[in-house]
């Protein structure tokens, strides 16, 4: 069938689309006309004169010269459906938000359990017809958008000409027809209900059939019993259970959707522009539309009630109206010229058991507009009396909220104002179902003026209590009902006029109770939280204005006060937190720095451990002589909180403590092969795949449009493999946001009551590591169930490798569909996963070369009662000369003294160079090394010149311990310098190349008959490099060293630099400004050591001796603990740290115990 007629075909099928398609006939029609040549005369005229009787060259001359004619009118027929569309998907918009609320109310309040009920029927026939309505929608769609190709299509033909693809891409597939997407995403909504609403339609089938196979008239005697008893002790008025119990004629289904019609309409008149004419259509709505319905549809016998359903409709049409975002003029004036038929106090009947909200919930909770006139009239124009409209403004809704809670929230002043000077109020601070007042609210929301109304006209309490709670069924005080403290809740949203106020008012209230009696009854300025943190470490925690700081602190709030969560000083938050303003402000304010909290730790400890560059810099830059009359506040403080964590509980035995050694400590030998360390051989062939959540919630995505198809939030995600070998694993959710530690176990547990929520400790870190034998046939399925209950949300499935490019630093972020049971697609599942492969070439056995680790002897086997950690043996000892090795861009492995080459003032990065162009740029040859070296010469021409690491190993004396440096660019430096990689070029291939020289080394020094092997360390800055490296071999030990954190000799101030320090190399320094702000997390970087099995970290040594905790907790997890200088530093006497990195040689005095 031709276009033409399939489209006058489908025209007939959607009715209401007719006459508003493309006129795909006229646009044919003026392509012949166009073509046709003008005849001069009359008689020249011949009405069957077809374009197959004219030349084609004169046809396609015609047609060029009318162009803009025919593409005018294709112009005005896009305009017109494009119009018509909007115009349709707003109604349809405004529809589904109608049906979608409505959903929503009668799943809340109970009326969707049962197929029969007059609500479901009315519902899913309202959404079956909606989903119709949208599939026609998307039909006009569709076939206006073929229309559009096939007139194109068309026009090309005839003219001869190509310009279908360019107005199709520039014109016609721009419009809002063919770009929105709101019609898909009405449907997806649509279709997630109607499947709900088939699963209760079959669930209440099969149970209808159940029930009448065993149901007998005994029981329909004991049914009617139980309905007895439901209906004596039901506080449900008579009529209500009327209301319920019967089932609804199907003139009130109608006149249902009939409001929701006129709900509609009104809304449409609203648009219209004409201001006259727009308010007589609202005047004469009700005779026009709702009156004339009535009279119509009621039958004879109930005339004379066409006034009650009037008043009815009115009343509930005027409700859907309040909340709407129609205007307030349009509302009133619509009100105005209803007012005797609309009952203010009305309130639907299962609105009033369920929802329970009246007409003044709904105007102060409209978002749009005031509704302050709802008030007004109810006050002094309506019938309502004085009682009537107290009960109402005092009415909770099913939320415990009453109509100040919204006005408050919202901000809606004259409405607040309004409130509060009728005097109506029982009570300025009622509490909502999340412990919050309408004070809390409009601090929350920063609206001022309103809390100074609330406070200063209502009276509304500064210093709440907590209030006590009735159980009523058993007429006791149960508890005490929690609420947030107004001046904390300033705090945390860091509202300065908001405490401001609120500390004026307090202190008045202080002063007033002085005066009237001498006995204590004054409330604190300040209160502690649920979690015991007090104003100013709130505002420290989330880096608050310097004002409030100051305004705090004059009203007499402590700089030093322990809190009772961790027993930190505020300045412990703003560390923690890297807010380095606020730590400025506290510093100037008296806070101590000597402060330490139970661990030991100080400040400034956690300000290294942290890293934050702004905060280590705002403590040392502070003056040393601290505030006297702060100090003895806080020493005796903390011997208050010393003598109660030391005070002895009754059960315990004093003669107990005074024996030391009466009970050892029971401790385990360690085993002769750590496994942590050294079990390599059987992973040798194996493939190391890691994944990574994000922290929190963040890897699940859930779709805006599907939303949480789920009772509560995903509480854990199970892993399977199709392997079988691999067995399931769960990830239990949310996934903790930082790691913790053996020595600071309080360090990453600072959660309060703002969280969202508290995490666990067995909350997992979302890590997960697997061994696979061959990847090719490798996947995983990911299933996320709630927190509670057994019904899968979603799954999703990763494939095989070969469908996931390789990273080039061996981590890629992927993102996974989600799919709910019924194969939706909800959202997506976002991780990190990093693969490395196994060496592919032949390794080192460990029986042939030994490795850098001997076995634990017999008189090393002891344990440190202090530590707790066993003692292994290694065989680092001496100095070690340092190596750079960095990859050419045509995979060449070099050594060279910085991982650029400068040429003419110009610093050029070796990775963008091949072999022989860095051979023309250094003018010498590269494969020419003249003689031997010892560690001194090697130490001058390392430094000095560039050479291939091959030719380099095989020049250097056995004897000379090396430190190969690895230098690979990370993904932060690719993007932000940026570093340019061949894609030919990966860190897993860079670095497979880089052991086979080195392997291929230490056989040609056994060969050569080298009795052991030549000592080799593996460095390197690249987290990732580490990674690899010590998983890819276990004969050489691997240490992860930091170089993007030092401090400036000159100024005394700490910088922050890449991890390969190249961050004067960057073409746009803007992008680096991240470095200034973002955490260098040295426990970050101990944890991955100790996650990966390196040997060590290697930090400056200019961090280590501003706090010598840190190296002591460093060495308590097991590490090697370098500490790195320049070469013209003088070396430091130090022996907590296990070696010295300086400049170009690493030192070992003794052999290594770790």
């Amino acid at each position: 069938m031709k276009f033409g007629k399939y489209l006058e075909a489908r025209q007939l099928e959607l009715a209401e689309y007719n006459s508003h398609f493309i006129d795909y006939k006229a646009l044919k029609k003026l392509i012949k006309q166009l073509a046709i040549p003008t005849l001069k005369t009359s008689s020249e005229l011949d009405l069957h004169l077809t374009l197959d009787d004219i030349d084609e060259k004169i046809i396609h001359q015609r047609l060029q010269e009318n162009k803009a004619a025919f593409f005018f009118k294709l112009e005005r027929e896009l305009e017109k459906v494009n119009g018509y569309y909007l115009a349709r998907e707003s109604d349809l918009r405004i529809k589904f938000n109608i049906l979608h609320s409505k959903y929503n109310d009668y799943k809340s309040n109970g009326k969707l359990t049962s197929n029969q009920a007059t609500s479901f029927k009315n519902l899913y026939a309202a959404f079956k017809k909606f989903q119709k309505d949208l599939r026609n929608l998307e039909q006009y769609v569709e076939l206006n958008k073929t229309g559009f190709s096939k007139a194109l299509k068309k026009w090309d033909k005839r003219s001869q000409s190509h310009d279908k693809d360019f107005y199709l891409a520039t014109v016609v597939s721009i419009q809002p027809i063919f770009t929105k997407d709101g019609p898909l995403k009405l449907n997806d909504e649509t279709l997630h209900i109607l499947l709900e609403l088939n699963d209760i339609d079959n669930n209440n089938r099969t149970a209808g059939l159940e029930s009448n196979d065993f149901v007998s008239e005994d029981n329909n005697d004991g049914k009617r019993e139980l309905n007895s008893y439901q209906l004596a002790t039901s506080k449900t008025s008579e009529n209500q259970l009327q209301h319920i119990f019967s089932a609804p004629s199907s003139s009130s289904l109608d006149m249902e959707m009939e409001i929701e019609n006129w709900y509609k309409e009104i809304l449409n008149i609203t648009t219209v522009k004409d201001i006259q004419r727009k308010h007589a259509l609202l005047r004469n709505f009700r005779e026009a539309k709702i009156f004339t319905y009535l009279l119509q549809n009621a039958s004879e016998s109930f005339h004379k009630n066409v006034f009650s359903l009037l008043k009815e409709c009115l009343t509930t049409l005027f409700l859907l109206l309040v909340a709407s975002p129609l205007d307030d003029n349009s509302l009133h004036i619509f009100y105005k010229s209803n007012q005797d038929h609309i009952d203010l106090s009305y309130c639907d009947e299962d609105d009033q058991v369920f929802s329970r909200k009246n007409v003044f919930h709904e105007a102060a909770s409209c978002p749009n507009q005031s509704r302050l006139f709802v008030l007004d009239e109810a006050l002094t124009t309506s019938k309502l009396s004085k009682e009537t409209v107290q009960k109402l403004l005092n009415a909770q809704d099913i939320h415990a909220r009453v109509p100040l809670h919204y006005a408050s929230e919202l901000g809606k002043l004259e409405f607040v104002h309004s409130l509060l000077i009728t005097n109506l109020l029982k009570d300025i601070d009622p509490i909502d179902s999340d412990s919050k007042t309408p004070l809390v609210l409009a601090i929350t929301n920063n609206h001022i003026d309103v809390v100074r109304d609330l406070l200063t006209i209502g009276g509304a309490n500064a210093s709440p209590v907590e209030k006590p709670v009735l159980d009523y069924s058993k007429n006791i005080i149960s508890s005490a009902k929690v609420q947030f403290d107004p001046l904390n809740v300033a705090c945390k949203f860091n509202n300065h006029d908001a405490a401001k106020l609120l500390l004026e008012i307090r202190s008045k209230q202080n002063a007033d109770h002085n005066k009237q009696s001498s006995q204590h009854l004054c409330q604190p300025l300040f209160k502690k939280n649920s979690t015991g943190l007090c104003t100013l470490h709130i505002v420290a925690k989330i880096g608050g204005d310097a004002q409030l700081i100051q305004l705090l602190i004059q009203y007499g709030a402590d700089p030093n006060e322990i809190d009772g969560f961790n027993k930190w000083t505020p300045i412990f938050y703003a560390v923690r937190s890297g807010h380095s303003e606020v730590i400025g402000e506290l510093l100037r304010n008296g806070a101590r720095l000597d402060i330490e909290d139970d661990n030991g730790h100080s400040p400034l400890f956690y300000a290294l451990w942290e890293s934050h560059v702004g905060v280590l810099n705002a403590l040392l830059q502070t003056p040393t002589n601290l505030a006297p009359k702060y100090l003895n506040e806080a020493d005796a403080q903390i011997k208050r909180l010393q003598a109660s964590t030391i005070a002895l509980t009754p059960n315990d035995n004093k003669s107990d403590l005074d024996i030391p050694d009466s009970i050892p400590d029971f401790a385990l030998p360690p085993p002769i092969i750590p496994l942590r360390k050294y079990g390599h051989n059987f992973l040798e062939k194996k493939i190391f795949i890691k994944l990574k959540l994000k922290p929190g919630l963040e890897s699940i995505k859930l779709t805006k449009d599907n939303g949480i198809i789920m009772s509560s939030s995903p509480g854990r995600i199970t892993l399977s493999s199709n392997l079988p070998e691999i067995l399931p694993r769960n990830i239990i959710l949310p996934v903790r946001v930082d790691e913790n530690n053996d020595f600071g176990k309080n360090i990453s547990e600072t959660n309060d009551e703002e969280d969202d929520e508290e995490i666990s400790e067995d909350h997992d870190d979302g890590e997960l590591i697997f061994q696979v034998d061959s990847i090719k046939d490798f996947s995983m399925d990911f299933e996320i169930f709630p927190a509670f209950g057994t019904r899968i949300i979603a799954k999703t499935t990763a494939m095989s490798y070969h469908c996931i490019k390789p990273a080039m630093n061996s981590i890629t972020t992927i993102n996974l569909p989600l799919f709910d049971t019924r194969l939706n697609n909800i959202g997506c599942l976002t991780f990190d996963y990093q693969i490395i492969f196994p060496y592919p070439g032949n390794p080192l056995k460990i029986i042939k070369y030994e490795p850098y680790w001997k076995s634990t002897g017999g008189d090393m086997m002891t344990s440190s009662s202090k530590e707790g950690n066993f003692v292994t043996s290694s065989s680092l000892n001496g100095s070690f000369v340092s190596i750079l090795v960095c990859t050419l861009n045509d995979g060449t492995i070099v050594a060279a003294p910085k991982p650029f080459v400068e040429f003419r003032g110009t610093k050029i990065l070796l990775n963008d160079l091949t072999k022989e162009q860095l051979g023309k740029l250094v003018d010498y040859d590269l494969n020419r090394i003249d003689g031997s070296f010892n560690e001194v010469t090697l130490k001058q021409y390392l430094s000095s010149r560039i050479f291939p690491l091959r030719s380099l190993l095989e020049v250097i004396p056995g004897s000379v311990q090396l430190v190969v440096r690895v230098c690979f660019p990370t993904d932060e430096e690719i993007d932000t310098i940026p570093v340019k990689i061949s894609p030919f070029i990966n860190i897993n291939e860079f670095i497979d190349k880089l052991l086979l020289i080195i392997f291929e080394h230490e056989r040609f020094l056994r060969h050569n008959g080298s009795e052991s092997m030549r000592q080799i360390v593996l460095s390197s800055c690249n987290w990732e490099a580490c990674s690899i490296l010590n998983w890819k071999q276990p004969n050489f030990p691997v240490l992860l060293q930091m170089k993007n954190l030092f401090r400036d000799s000159n100024t005394g101030k700490f910088i922050s630099d890449t991890p390969n320090c190249l961050k004067e190399l960057a073409v746009n320094p803007q992008k680096m400004s991240y470095l200034d702000t973002a955490p260098l997390n040295i426990h970050t970087m101990i944890q991955f050591a100790i996650n990966n099995n390196l040997l060590g970290v290697t930090i400056p040594h200019e961090t280590l001796k501003i706090c010598p905790s840190l190296t002591k907790n460093i060495k308590q997890s097991g590490l090697l603990l370098i500490a790195s200088i320049d070469e013209n530093e003088q070396l430091p006497n130090n022996e907590n740290n296990s070696g010295i990195y300086c400049g170009s040689e690493l030192l070992f005095e003794n052999n290594i115990d770790m």
